[in-house]
């Protein structure tokens, strides 16, 4: 059963220039049936101010931030963290992301994974897990 999907900010919740909506919708839909929803990010200080400003993390818990830890991804301790503060098993997690080295250092852990490509892609791969794994469709 998947209790939390854990998002990557860039590429993932935000493209190049505007935030994927499908996807936010998709976040909401999660937490509405009980799934935790938390963001795992090598986002930058300023870029993080102005999302926590704007309302961007609004809704996510936890927001782990890789300059807040001091440890970026792939290293296998930032996802360790976000296990830790998820409070649930690794198998339990299923985690977003658009490069394949974290996914690979993710996979190590235990957690189950989405490759982002495009939103259209991550929403209908998110729904196709939770619907076998949690027998829940969104």
């Amino acid at each position: 059963m998947i209790k939390a999907v854990l998002f990557d900010y860039g590429r993932v919740l935000y493209g190049p220039l505007l935030p994927h909506r499908k996807v936010r919708e998709l976040a909401k839909d999660l937490r509405k049936n009980g799934v935790k929803t938390g963001i795992l990010s090598n986002i930058f200080p300023f870029a993080a101010w102005i999302l926590k400003f704007t309302g961007g993390y609004r809704g996510f818990d936890p927001i782990i931030l890789s300059f807040k830890e001091s440890i970026s991804k792939p290293d296998p301790r930032i996802y360790q963290i976000a296990i830790r503060r998820l409070g649930v098993k690794p198998e339990e997690i299923l985690f977003i992301d658009n490069l394949e080295e974290n996914i690979a250092a993710a996979q190590k852990t235990g957690m189950k994974v989405v490759v982002a490509k495009n939103s259209g892609q991550v929403v209908a791969d998110v729904k196709s897990i939770i619907l076998k794994e949690n027998d829940l469709e969104l």
